[in-house]
């Protein structure tokens, strides 16, 4: 029996009325930047977000310095793009738009790349070839979403991360992205080139490869 229910917010008896903060049955409500209704005040971690995880906590802290004690240029808590792992094995992690999410905003100009992970040669080392890596990018080539099922997906995720919070293309990935070998990471180039893939293999391009074979 598997009972996850979550933890529900604490705040209906400290008096947050009094002070002119708001909540709601998720927390209390902030604004981008972790302030309340009352901008004085300021609420970090679990209680100001829907991302409950330990490294969001650790960022709003490294946000609350930079906004409210240092004055410094506000950085946003909604900015980064902030991964999600489940430790199951094997491991699922995620970061980003989901397909449906990212079809729901583009439409049919969104790709799903994907590449099993039976064909990366560290899983086949290991012996553990469950999963696959996926990248969503929309046909801009912008990276909006990544998911990974295999051994240490929360690691290998934060790659995608970054990409996403830096704005990077799926070019990125095939150009200047060059990991070790063998490692789980080869999954993302590997995926990545299936971006091209339509291109080098369509019509215009068979053409103009016939063309040539004309040529003295």
């Amino acid at each position: 029996l598997l009972i996850a229910a979550g933890r529900k917010p604490n705040v209906e008896n400290l008096g947050l009325e009094a002070a002119g903060v708001a909540y709601d049955k998720r927390g209390v409500t902030t604004d981008a930047y972790l302030r309340t209704s009352n901008k004085q005040i300021y609420a970090l971690g679990d209680i100001a977000s829907r991302e409950q995880f330990t490294h969001a906590a650790g960022l709003h802290g490294s946000l609350f310095v930079r906004n409210a004690l240092f004055k410094l240029s506000p950085g946003r808590a909604d900015a980064p793009p902030i991964p999600r792992v489940i430790y199951t094995e094997p491991e699922y992690a995620a970061v980003g738009l989901s397909e449906k999410e990212a079809r729901e905003r583009w439409g049919e100009k969104v790709r799903v790349l994907s590449v099993p992970m039976h064909e990366n040669d560290r899983a086949q080392t290991e012996r553990d070839t469950a999963g696959f890596a996926r990248i969503i990018v929309r046909s801009s080539g912008e990276i909006v979403g990544g998911a990974i099922v295999g051994a240490h997906a929360g690691e290998t995720i934060a790659t995608v991360a970054l990409a996403i919070a830096n704005k990077l293309k799926i070019a990125a990935f095939t150009s200047s992205f060059v990991p070790a070998y063998p490692t789980r990471a080869e999954v993302l180039k590997r995926a990545a080139g299936q971006f091209y893939t339509e291109s080098l293999f369509s019509p215009r391009t068979k053409l103009l490869v016939r063309l040539l074979s004309y040529l003295p």
